[in-house]
């Protein structure tokens, strides 16, 4: 039965590309299709690229950790599920983390550019915030409302007591709890 699903969407992303999911795509990279890895590059390859090259400003490292960011997303594919979080998301998190580990084994050459807030860091920020708003989905919805409140509402935490009718220790015990959830789930990607 899967097997004819996958075949129905490789048919479909032969005719029209645009039409097939980023998880389809994903689900079909994971199962080994180069079309597949061939849309998704067409449909996210300079996306990656800004991202890599928003973290690390130099084009060359930005172009190998969008190269390493790809390589991840093709071992990595089979192991995404759209009911967990957007599959757009996990690309950009691990177009990120490939650049921030390029950054970490590479040594800076200078900007030939001067660095600006224009359009990278809006995007930088879109795609954050994507990525948290993945991540807030899944967690508890106690948890999610008292983290939306003290980081998207700013209340401190005894406003946040007050408003919920919650003891303050309820409050910041539920803020760690979510907290760790959502840096596990850095983790893993």
């Amino acid at each position: 039965m899967l097997a004819r699903k996958h075949i129905r969407t490789e048919r479909r992303l032969a005719e029209e590309p645009n039409l097939v999911s980023d998880a389809e795509l994903l689900q079909l990279i994971g199962q080994g299709s180069e079309q597949a890895f061939g849309a998704l590059w067409a449909r996210y390859g300079t996306a990656v690229y800004r991202v890599c090259r928003g973290v690390l400003r130099d084009p060359a490292a930005a172009e190998d950790a969008t190269q390493e960011a790809f390589v991840r997303i093709w071992r990595g594919a089979a192991t995404v599920d759209e009911s967990k979080g957007n599959p757009a998301a996990w690309l950009f998190v691990v177009a990120r983390n490939a650049a921030r580990n390029v950054a970490r084994v590479r040594v800076p050459t200078p900007a030939t550019i001067p660095e600006t807030e224009g359009e990278d860091s809006h995007e930088e920020a879109l795609i954050d915030r994507f990525w948290v708003d993945g991540v807030l989905e899944r967690l508890p919805e106690s948890e999610r409302e008292v983290v939306m409140l003290a980081y998207f509402a700013d209340l401190s935490h005894s406003q946040i007591a007050t408003r919920l009718d919650q003891p303050l220790g309820t409050v910041k015990s539920r803020i760690r709890r979510a907290l760790g959830r959502m840096a596990d789930v850095a983790e893993e990607q």
